[in-house]
């Protein structure tokens, strides 16, 4: 059978304001669509079947970049992320990368997120509308990754801007403008990296970065333009990405007093609520794929060598998965048998390294806030939201944080 041809067009998303409406109007027409000659998905079953193919491929996304980019750091870059390279090199570099990024070093980091969060919390007032992305959920990510990685205090504001700027080369419909400044902030990123990376070959330092320097299996190594890639793109995702899962998904919390009370008495997980923040409010709305071989998905048979948009947010909220999937629901993930995961850190060979620590760090951020302020709801003004085509988020979110809990006797010590 041919699929359904449709006019859906991934730029056209660069700036809506409500993409979930626009998705609901797309799914009518079915999980799998054409658009052109290109593939459109947004069924979950589909989706994730799509994803866990073997058939998969990425690496024309690299040649893309490396065909549109100029020589230099940003071209380095985008054809050499961990996500665009393919069999056999990805399946090398990620067994490289799993040696040195653990789940052990991602749990040492627990003590240390609990203790930023509350150190940052410490100072803000509780009568005063306060942006939470700045003072608060910006920071907690930044400086995570930062001790993760290894990166100096002095530069970590400075690579974190540079990291925003960057991201734009992952949109769609970039002005000229958006891709010279992405470009020369790739420039300052890249040589920030390289010479960290210099240092901690001269002197390893107990971080990821000395752990992937020496990460070896065979003769097997991370090139020199896959460590700097490494860098910037796990920079890049472990503070922009975690930032707008938690701001996101509070958007929709914070409209619910009587979920934040089932959180703070115990009888809702946290870990439920940060499950409910990935699937109704995706960081990261879309992938694109195409096939070596053909594959039949959703009835139809999917062609090899096209380009296919994975539609993560739309398969979030499919309504065959997830029943009244427009309905913030942390519950869902308490009853029995638990809906499938969301798609929001995709699946198969490309599922994101760092999804464990994004959920550590959102739990921990969660708890340490409304442990501190257990009144906090939305102030009156209005949110705005950013959407580059591929990643959605808040640009702020002004709360009134409300009077400061009671001290506790286990509180006391703590800085």
């Amino acid at each position: 059978m041919n699929a359904p041809q449709v006019h859906f067009e991934l730029g056209a998303l660069k700036g809506e304001a409500d993409p979930y409406a626009v998705y609901a109007r797309a799914r009518e027409d079915g999980p799998v669509q054409r658009s052109g000659d290109s593939w459109l998905v947004f069924g979950h079953v589909e989706a994730a079947q799509l994803l866990r193919s073997s058939s998969t491929r990425t690496g024309f996304m690299a040649q893309g970049f490396r065909s549109r980019l100029p020589e230099g750091a940003a071209r380095e870059e985008m054809s050499n992320r961990i996500n665009f390279i393919d069999p056999p090199r990805h399946t090398q570099v990620r067994k490289l990368v799993g040696m040195a990024f653990t789940p052990r070093r991602t749990r040492r980091l627990e003590p240390f997120i609990r203790d930023v969060a509350r150190q940052l919390l410490a100072p803000l007032a509780g009568d005063e509308p306060v942006d939470l992305i700045r003072s608060y959920a910006h920071e907690v990510p930044s400086l995570v990754i930062s001790e993760l990685l290894g990166v100096p205090v002095e530069d970590r504001d400075r690579l974190t801007a540079l990291a925003d700027r960057v991201s734009k080369l992952l949109g769609t419909g970039n002005t000229e403008a958006e891709l010279a400044d992405a470009i020369s902030g790739a420039e300052v990123m890249h040589a920030t990296f390289r010479s960290l990376i210099e240092d901690r070959r001269n002197e390893p330092q107990d971080d990821l970065l000395s752990a992937l320097l020496e990460a070896e299996e065979g003769d097997q190594r991370l090139t020199e333009s896959e460590l700097l890639s490494l860098a910037a793109t796990l920079y890049s995702a472990g503070h922009r990405t975690t930032r707008d899962l938690f701001t996101n998904g509070l958007t929709a919390l914070l409209k619910e007093p009587e979920i934040i009370a089932s959180l703070q008495d115990g009888s809702l997980p946290t870990e439920a609520v940060v499950e409910e923040f990935l699937r109704f409010e995706t960081p990261t709305h879309m992938v694109a794929r195409i096939l070596e071989e053909p594959l039949e998905l959703g009835g139809y048979e999917v062609p090899a060598g096209r380009p296919i948009a994975v539609m993560l947010a739309a398969a979030n909220r499919d309504p065959r998965v997830y029943p009244d999937g427009d309905r913030f629901d942390p519950w869902r993930w308490t009853r029995t048998p638990e809906p499938a995961a969301p798609l929001s850190f995709a699946l198969g060979a490309h599922f994101c390294l760092g999804a464990s620590l994004a959920r550590l760090e959102a739990s921990t951020m969660l708890k340490a806030l409304l442990d501190e302020f257990p009144e906090i709801r939305l102030s009156d003004a209005s949110l705005k939201w950013h959407h580059t085509g591929v990643f959605r988020g808040v640009d702020e979110l002004p709360v009134v944080l409300g009077p400061r809990a009671e001290p506790r006797d286990s509180d006391a010590g703590l800085p």
